[in-house]
């Protein structure tokens, strides 16, 4: 028997065992899973990668196809009912108006004796209390305004 008659039955062997493996459409996914997990144990380290690898990019794949179809659901919904996101979930939309720590700093609303000064936000400052201690009018201290 030559060489090529030899690898001629080696390939119809492997053919007829393939043909012999159920079709995977066909079992469950429970035991389909059992069957994976016990053909790991038969794997290289080096297939068990490639493996490993092939599952992240199915796994990732999948998940965006998940995303996707949730999010085709949920607009279908919307438009039906004539809603939108920003109906349901307004805290998602962009905030308008200012944000906490933007504008720059306040400008001062009360002036000590000796040139302090106090925006009249946070804890009053010692030197206005000290002479409010006194029995100073803290109104006293008011930066008055330009009329204009």
């Amino acid at each position: 028997m030559s060489e090529t008659d030899t690898a001629d039955i080696h390939t119809q062997e492997l053919e007829e065992s393939h043909t012999a493996l159920p079709s995977l459409d066909r079992i469950a996914e429970p035991e389909l899973l059992s069957f994976m997990e016990s053909a790991l144990d038969r794997l290289s380290i080096e297939n068990l990668s490639t493996l490993e690898q092939a599952i992240r990019e199915k796994h990732r794949a999948k998940q965006d196809e998940a995303r996707q179809t949730a999010r085709q659901s949920i607009e279908e919904q919307l438009q039906r009912t004539g809603l939108s996101l920003g109906d349901l979930f307004p805290e998602l939309l962009p905030q308008t108006g200012r944000k906490r720590g933007e504008g720059g700093p306040v400008p001062p609303k009360y002036r000590g004796p000796n040139g302090e000064m106090w925006s009249g936000r946070g804890h009053e400052p010692k030197w206005l209390q000290a002479l409010t201690v006194e029995g100073r009018n803290k109104e006293e201290f008011l930066i008055a305004k330009d009329v204009g």
